[in-house]
């Protein structure tokens, strides 16, 4: 389960392949993405909704509209 993968993002009209991770936690599991060279977790919250572990404060984190756009390839997955 914790192999790599690409998850494709479209985002600005451009086409990204973003490096992830499947990372299972017990009952639980989540996303390790690495977006412009910052590594963010995504798991869900109480209401099955996506959001985004911060790690790393003191970078700069990536733009509002390009972490929407994962987490609509990451629910677009379940599908």
């Amino acid at each position: 389960m914790n192999e790599p993968f690409l998850l494709p993002v479209s985002y600005n009209n451009t086409s990204l392949e973003l490096p992830a991770r499947l990372v299972m936690l017990g009952y639980t599991y989540q996303f390790h993405i690495e977006v412009e060279g910052k590594m963010l977790v995504f798991e869900k919250d109480e209401e099955r909704n996506y959001r985004v572990i911060d790690n790393t404060p003191d970078i700069k984190p990536p733009g509002k509209l390009l972490v929407e756009a994962i987490i609509r390839s990451l629910i677009a997955l379940q599908d």
